[in-house]
C-alpha cells in the first residue's frame, strides 16, 4: 500500500471524526462497498485492538509474579486491610496455589485471532441493534435495508479507530488515570458519530440517527435487565422445588 493511500485514508477519518455529518454523507454518496468498508474496518480496528492486547498481556506477565507470591509486597498492603475473622494463611496457601500463566508460544495464535473477530462481533452487534432501533424511530425507509446498515456501521467503526488509539494513551503510566475524562468524553463522542452515519446511508434526519443509538443502549439494557429477571425466577423455582 502506497502512502499516499493511506495519508488520504487518514484524512478521511479526520475529516468524518471533525465533521461528521459532511464527512459521512460525502462517504455515502461515493457508495463504498461493503466487502472493502468491512475490510479496513478490520485492518484499522483489529491493529489498534492486537497492540491493546498485547500492551495488556505485557503488564499481566510483568505484574503476575508478584500477585502469585503471597510475600509480595502488594499482598501484605492488602492482608493488613481483612478482617481477623480471615484466617491469613489460608489466604496465602491460595494465593500460591494459583497456577502459571501460559507461555506466549500458546498465546499468540489467539492474539492473531480474537481481535479480528472481536471487531466483527461488535460491528455484527451494533448493525443489529441500531439498524432495529433506527426501524422504530421511522428512519429505514425501504424494507429490509441492512446493506445500508452494514456499510454505516463499518465506516463508523472505522473513524472510531481514532478513538481506539487515543485510549492506547491509557497504557502510559499514571496517564489512564488522568486522561480517564478524555477518555469518557471521547467514547460517548465516536458512540454518537455511528448514529449520524447511519442517518447519512439511509438518508435519514440526522436526529433520528443519534436517537437511534441512544435507543440502542436503553434497549440493551431493558434485555439484560429482563435475561436476568428470567435466570432468577428460574433459579428461584428450582430451590423452591
Amino acid at each position: 500500500m502506497r502512502w499516499s493511500q493511506m495519508d488520504f485514508l487518514f484524512r478521511r477519518l479526520v475529516h468524518c471524526a471533525l465533521h461528521p455529518v459532511q464527512g459521512f454523507q460525502e462517504r455515502a454518496a461515493e457508495s463504498p462497498k461493503l466487502g472493502v468498508s468491512f475490510g479496513w474496518m478490520l485492518l484499522l480496528r483489529g491493529s489498534i485492538s492486537l497492540i491493546g492486547s498485547l500492551l495488556t498481556l505485557h503488564a499481566v506477565y510483568r505484574d503476575y509474579p508478584a500477585f502469585k507470591d503471597p510475600h509480595s509486597r502488594m499482598w501484605q498492603q492488602i492482608l493488613q486491610l481483612f478482617p481477623a475473622e480471615i484466617n491469613v494463611e489460608d489466604v496465602r496457601a491460595f494465593v500460591t496455589s494459583l497456577p502459571d500463566l501460559p507461555s506466549w508460544a500458546n498465546l499468540w495464535p489467539w492474539m492473531i485471532v480474537l481481535p479480528p473477530v472481536g471487531i466483527a462481533s461488535a460491528w455484527l452487534h451494533n448493525a443489529v441493534w441500531d439498524h432495529m432501533s433506527l426501524w422504530m424511530l421511522g428512519g429505514v425507509k425501504r424494507t429490509g435495508n441492512w446493506r445500508s446498515t452494514f456499510i454505516a456501521e463499518a465506516e463508523a467503526m472505522q473513524v472510531g479507530a481514532l478513538d481506539a488509539a487515543i485510549g492506547l494513551l491509557g497504557f502510559i503510566p499514571l496517564m489512564g488515570l488522568l486522561l480517564t475524562p478524555v477518555f469518557m468524553v471521547s467514547g460517548a463522542y465516536f458512540w454518537m458519530l455511528r448514529g449520524l452515519a447511519l442517518a447519512a446511508f439511509h438518508r435519514a434526519p440526522m436526529w433520528k440517527g443519534v436517537a437511534a443509538t441512544l435507543l440502542h443502549i436503553i434497549l440493551a439494557i431493558i434485555f439484560v435487565l429482563g435475561m436476568l429477571g428470567i435466570s432468577l425466577l428460574i433459579v428461584m423455582q428450582s430451590v423452591s422445588g
